[in-house]
């Protein structure tokens, strides 16, 4: 049985943020002193942001928590950023409404790493050189110790690929949920094959990993470690 995932996803690394705010303003075409007139146009004198300050941000040296809630509104709005890409950067919640956008649904995210399916390895939470991007998952869909991987093969696909699990969807597995039952689909990591997502089916006494796909033939290992079930699939929203 692989380990627990924690319950919480830390925000991304001060540097990863200082980073991402510095390339947002070059690609712009920005001078840090332009952030500090945009921020004071937006957001009133209160909320200008300086020049050495912001320089403090993009190096890291100080965190975008340490600003008010005033001037980390008009940061977002001087560099143009919605409101769910500020919460899936910057690990922070949005402090002030935004015209036009659903902030009670915004508020109600949760942060989660996205890891590849295709892997040799278990998808452990520790391992942060796996993290490939990060989901804004729905309160409702979030479940404690959840995965979130992104789907490479074929062999959950249906109506000749149209349909069903396709390569590059999002599953969202439940590792708490490792009692193997009929129908439903599970990732598991099988020795020699990596991390496979399957739908269980019962032939006679015996369990068999089956594809969705047909040109993927059912699998009995000898072996097989369960890493949670699939109880979501993105993009289209599908509960399984």
């Amino acid at each position: 049985m692989p380990p627990k995932p924690p319950t919480t996803v830390p925000p991304e690394p001060s540097s990863s943020v200082a980073d991402w705010l510095r390339e947002r303003r070059a690609a712009l075409g920005l001078q840090q002193a332009d952030i500090g007139a945009r921020t004071a146009s937006v957001g009133g004198e209160s909320s200008r942001v300086t020049q050495p300050y912001l320089s403090r941000l993009e190096r890291g040296t100080r965190p975008l928590s340490s600003l008010t809630p005033a001037r980390q509104d008009a940061l977002r709005r001087a560099l143009d950023v919605t409101a769910s890409e500020w919460i899936a950067r910057t690990g922070l919640p949005l402090l002030t409404p935004v015209p036009g956008e659903d902030i009670l649904g915004t508020l109600e995210l949760v942060r989660v790493p996205v890891r590849a399916l295709a892997t040799a390895g278990l998808p452990l939470t520790e391992d942060f050189e796996s993290i490939i991007d990060h989901e804004l998952v729905p309160m409702r869909d979030h479940r404690p110790g959840m995965l979130v991987l992104e789907v490479q093969g074929d062999s959950m696909t249906t109506d000749g690929g149209a349909g069903g699990i396709r390569p590059g969807d999002r599953i969202y597995v439940d590792a708490t949920d490792l009692d193997l039952r009929e129908g439903r689909v599970y990732v598991l990591h099988v020795p020699g094959l990596g991390l496979t997502v399957k739908r269980l089916r019962r032939y006679g006494r015996d369990l068999w990993l089956t594809s969705d796909n047909p040109d993927h033939p059912p699998v009995r290992p000898e072996e097989a470690t369960t890493v949670g079930r699939v109880y979501f699939h993105q993009p289209r929203g599908q509960r399984l």
